[in-house]
């Protein structure tokens, strides 16, 4: 009866895959990455995705934290249906756990905490203000998802190696 006891509290603090330590959460850790200086983030962008992400020294934080934090921000503005925000959040959420290895592995070596921001940039309909097909704009976002964590990951060992840590 215990173990099943553990694995509600388990999976009450896992959601969709990331535990609660894994997550950006309020809008000062949002603003952290945003604000970061230069040398302390990277930042780049697609068509429908941004990306920010900014590193902080492991002796900053508490050993209990994940090395690595994920948020996704997608505003009504750009995804008018709740259906339609929730389904894009559950998309990048999914590149984001695709590369979570990765991204550990960088952050373990250079002794940090990673946070990573992704936004939705651009509406999900076309010129004309018409809504644009699900399949092409989930495929889009997907595959705009991971370019942009792969690039990330491919200028992230270099510049916490090129930059002290704060």
């Amino acid at each position: 009866m215990r173990a099943a006891v553990e694995f509600k509290v388990a999976a009450r603090d896992n959601h969709n895959g990331f535990a609660s330590a894994r997550r950006l959460k309020t809008p000062a850790q949002y603003s952290a990455v945003l604000r970061a200086a230069r040398e302390q983030s990277i930042r780049a962008a697609r068509q429908m995705l941004s990306i920010s992400a900014a590193w902080t020294a492991a002796g900053a934080i508490s050993d209990s934290a994940a090395s690595v934090r994920f948020g996704v921000t997608v505003g009504k503005r750009n995804a008018r249906r709740s259906v339609d925000r929730a389904l894009v959040r559950r998309i990048v959420r999914e590149a984001c756990r695709q590369h979570a290895s990765a991204f550990e592995c960088c952050a373990s070596k250079a002794a940090a905490r990673i946070d990573i921001s992704l936004r939705l940039r651009s509406p999900l309909v076309d010129a004309q203000g018409e809504p644009l097909a699900m399949r092409s704009w989930r495929r889009q976002v997907r595959a705009e998802a991971d370019a942009l964590l792969q690039d990330v990951l491919t200028q992230l060992p270099g510049r916490l190696n090129a930059t002290p840590v704060n």
